[in-house]
């Protein structure tokens, strides 16, 4: 599986071939990046290997690396990322954004970053709710902890379904949501407001074992734990206990992380129960007054989505898409009384991932049903045709091999 993203992994470096650069790059290794789609992409993510970058740059360590453009010599905002949390560096993140079929040099050192870095992504408990929330620079979700059980002045909700908070601001909002209170944030004074219900449903994204025509669903998360949180990607893991999935006892680790610019986040789930048999499941976004859903499998990835108007109450206004996206061979839509459904099986304790999103007319990014698909549509396009990423030295290319 990949995130939108090129990982590389370096089988082998040679020493480089002599070939004329500038004098700028001479002897510098070069991230070679080509966009293959007529299609622009903005805010690509782009991963190197934090094992390609020490062997080619004897020195590198997570506090001494920099990422240039090697065209202007603009230093480009990058995210060493632990993604297993084990105190060991596993990728380089940066991002850049491309015209169709442009190829893009990069220069990355063996040096400090010059400039201080704003965020574009969060990831956040808090600790009196119990809740998860994440966020990039376009949209925020949330999720529940068992810990909402013990907040007296919210209901007891039981629920492992997924918050959407649109907002109309660039900014990352979280922080100040949960600073201002539950009634405040529900009210929209400028940045945005939590319109969404979720309930006892899946909410937008929420999953559920599938057996017998019935959503099995997890309670509320007993475990947590934030990975990282930015600047362009934010990575956090929770952990569910078992339930009963219709006769059979399942418990649910997911890992859900969203990277800057980006309306969808990645969100991958490893079911384990005893014996070896695969596990019939459903991601889901729910149905409410007004929502009309729909479905693609035109491409690798197939989509569901949904699109119709936020609640209206406390001056709710606008209208509001969902998506979710699997690899078009896993996933079968289906259309429940309360859910749009992607329908897939997962083996025990093997992790399967895909995609969800959101989008709000108030953001400015989306003004019609047909927006949020055509967005829909090129995300999709874009976790097919990840960006091809090579590492060069002196005008020659380093043998890599991609994942």
């Amino acid at each position: 599986m990949k995130h939108l993203q090129t990982c590389i992994r370096a089988s082998a470096l040679l020493l480089a071939l002599a070939a004329p650069l500038s004098g700028q790059q001479r002897g510098a290794l070069v991230v070679r990046t080509e966009n293959r789609l007529a299609a622009e992409r903005p805010d690509e993510t782009i991963s190197i290997a934090w094992s390609a970058l020490r062997q080619a740059l004897p020195g590198v360590l997570p506090d001494r690396v920099r990422v240039t453009d090697a065209g202007t010599g603009v230093e480009i905002v990058s995210q060493p990322l632990d993604g297993d949390a084990d105190g060991t560096t596993d990728e380089l993140l940066f991002q850049a954004s491309y015209r169709p079929r442009e190829t893009r040099d990069f220069v990355v050192e063996a040096v400090a970053p010059r400039d201080s870095v704003r965020p574009r992504v969060h990831a956040r408990h808090d600790t009196h709710r119990d809740d998860v929330a994440w966020e990039s620079d376009r949209i925020a979700f949330r999720i529940y902890g068992q810990g909402l059980w013990q907040a007296k002045e919210f209901e007891p909700l039981v629920s492992s379904g997924i918050d959407i908070w649109p907002k109309r601001v660039r900014d990352l909002i979280v922080d100040r949501w949960y600073a201002k209170g539950h009634d405040a944030y529900h009210r929209d004074t400028g940045e945005g407001a939590d319109f969404y219900s979720v309930g006892t449903t899946l909410g937008a994204g929420g999953s559920a074992v599938w057996r017998n025509g019935t959503l099995h669903r997890a309670r509320n998360f007993k475990t947590h734990r934030i990975i990282a949180d930015g600047p362009i990607r934010a990575v956090f893991e929770l952990g569910y206990e078992p339930w009963d999935a219709g006769g059979m006892q399942v418990s649910e680790t997911k890992r859900i992380s969203i990277d800057a610019g980006h309306n969808f986040f990645r969100q991958e789930i490893t079911y384990r129960t005893q014996g070896g048999a695969e596990i019939p499941y459903a991601v889901g976004t729910v149905k409410r007054e007004g929502i009309v859903g729909a479905s693609s499998r035109s491409g690798a990835w197939a989509w569901v989505t949904t699109w119709g108007p936020v609640e209206r109450k406390n001056g709710g206004h606008g209208s509001l898409g969902t998506a979710i996206l699997m690899e078009k061979t896993r996933m079968e839509p289906r259309e429940t009384d309360d859910h749009y459904l992607a329908i897939s099986t997962a083996r025990p304790g093997v992790p399967t991932v895909q995609y969800v999103g959101a989008g709000w007319t108030a953001s400015g990014d989306f003004r019609a049903v047909e927006d949020w698909w055509r967005a829909t549509d090129a995300f999709a396009a874009r976790l097919a045709n990840p960006i091809r990423v090579t590492l060069r030295r002196n005008g020659a290319d380093l043998p890599v091999s991609a994942q």
